[in-house]
């Protein structure tokens, strides 16, 4: 069983639900962010060994999530796997390559496919 932690961060209490409940069945400690600021706020108090981050949030985007964590160097080797329901965002991640997230996955996805990301971030997949 994994032991790590990995935190959520959507503004969708049933993705949050859904993510959660797979993941913990997969062995991972999990913790939620309902938006950026509190997920700065969690990563803040305790490091999480990886990051689920939507895009489209309330009071901060993942973006600006992504880029405080790449600002702070105790932050900026946690991998981050940005969810999004935004199909274009793809190509902007493809040509935004300073981004550099670990994973990008376009919602909806089966959770079986987040929980192989994970396993090939923590290279045990």
């Amino acid at each position: 069983m994994p032991d790590k932690k990995i935190l959520i961060v959507d503004d969708e209490p049933d993705v949050r639900f859904v993510l959660r409940t797979a993941l913990e069945r997969a062995g991972y400690s999990i913790d939620e962010a309902k938006d950026g600021l509190e997920a700065l706020a969690k990563i803040a108090q305790a490091l999480p060994d990886a990051i689920l981050l939507d895009v489209m949030m309330p009071k901060m985007d993942g973006f600006s999530v992504h880029q405080k964590l790449k600002e702070n160097p105790a932050w900026a080797s946690v991998p981050v796997v940005i969810i999004t329901g935004k199909g274009y965002m793809k190509e902007f991640m493809e040509l935004r390559q300073d981004l550099a997230v670990a994973a990008y996955l376009e919602k909806p996805f089966p959770v079986s496919m987040i929980i192989g990301k994970l396993q090939d971030i923590f290279g045990n997949g």
